[in-house]
């Protein structure tokens, strides 16, 4: 038989099937090789044994309607210790609790031990701290009125503050009855600013504070509230009259005037209380001939924060002295001093008129 008619031969064909038959059957043999290893993997990862501490929130059995509880911690640590699936799931779900049972507890100071609830069976844990003390006391509520509080030299100079607005004018504060009782007032301290000027507003934590000013320990609620603090400079509108100061050039009358008759002062309540005519000096020292001039209207008033105009035109109308006697050289430089604080009520200029006081001079001479 040659190697061709080998091939169409019956002989060669079962020789491929034979071939196919062993490739298929090591194939086969790997895989489950393979899988069984993994198998193996996957069972040790199962049954291995890890650990992992967990911080939990501690849950109170007790009466909280009627009794106020202190001293317990809000979390405790929880060590758990078993195989690690379940370890793991144990710590993502976090399905088991922590509890201090006070249910069968009266007022006083307590040591509880800590138990669990609901943690799987098959894994061993250990709680941090194991036991606690608690302070057990008869729960009080009481409503108050909010004080707020602020530190008046924080203000800028003269500025007031006006009436408080709150979002809410009283507080509950809640906690046991002895501490409930301690408690004088609850406070907002409104933090401001060196030189304030401007109006506050700002959300504010509420103390409940006892009369020396310490820190009681109660519930407050609401825990902060909405304090606006009206920030203004007190204001007062006045007359105005003008003043000459200084001394007349000789042989010449000096008369003032503005068309401003009244203006806005700023300053202190105070300070405006007892202004109700502002007088404004106007120096007339070597002045020769009529001119006008800018004058501030606070001039000679250092105590006014400030005013509106905050500068005068003022009017200063120099004439020749024709009443004065050459033996009265005193008189024409009285008048020029002369106080002319009497602004005119039928006009809206404010004058001086230093030659018909001249001449009330002489004719008193």
């Amino acid at each position: 038989m040659n190697f061709k008619n080998f091939w169409e031969s019956k002989w060669a064909y079962r020789l491929l099937a034979f071939l196919l038959a062993v490739g298929l059957f090591a194939y086969v043999h790997a895989e489950n090789i393979n899988n069984t290893r993994q198998d193996a993997h996957s069972d040790n990862a199962i049954t291995a044994t890890t650990k992992r501490t967990l911080k939990v929130p501690l849950q109170l059995n007790a009466d909280t309607d009627k009794y106020f509880i202190t001293g317990y911690p809000e979390n405790v640590s929880v060590t758990v210790e078993g195989a690690a699936s379940l370890v793991t799931v144990t710590a993502n779900t976090q399905n088991f609790r922590i509890i201090a049972d006070l249910s069968k507890l009266s007022v006083g100071k307590h040591t509880v031990k800590l138990k669990e609830s609901g943690l799987n069976k098959e894994l061993s844990y250990r709680i941090k701290p194991a036991t606690i003390t608690v302070n057990i006391q008869d729960r009080k509520t009481r409503r108050m009125p909010i004080q707020v509080k602020y530190n008046r030299d924080s203000l800028a100079p003269g500025y007031t503050v006006g009436t408080q607005k709150l979002n809410t004018e009283t507080a509950e504060i809640t906690g046991a009855k002895g501490e409930i009782n301690r408690v004088y007032q609850v406070v907002a301290n409104v933090v401001m600013k060196r030189n304030t000027k401007e109006t506050v507003s700002q959300e504010v934590i509420l103390q409940a504070l006892d009369e020396d000013g310490n820190t009681v320990n109660v519930v407050v609620n609401p825990e902060t509230v909405h304090v606006t603090l009206p920030i203004s400079l007190p204001s007062k509108r006045v007359p105005v009259s003008l003043k000459a100061t200084g001394t007349a050039a000789a042989g010449k009358t000096v008369s003032l005037s503005t068309q401003t008759s009244e203006v806005t002062i700023y300053g202190s309540q105070s300070v405006l209380d007892n202004i109700d005519r502002l007088t404004i000096p106007v120096a007339i020292d070597g002045i020769t001939t009529s001119t006008t001039k800018s004058i501030a209207t606070t001039a000679g008033n250092a105590k006014l924060t400030a005013a509106s105009p905050d500068t005068l035109k003022v009017a200063i109308k120099v004439s020749d002295n024709t009443t004065q006697t050459p033996n009265a050289p005193a008189a024409a430089s009285s008048s020029a001093k002369a106080d002319s604080t009497s602004a005119s009520s039928e006009s809206t200029s404010s004058s001086e008129s230093a030659s018909s006081q001249s001449a009330d001079s002489n004719s008193n001479d």
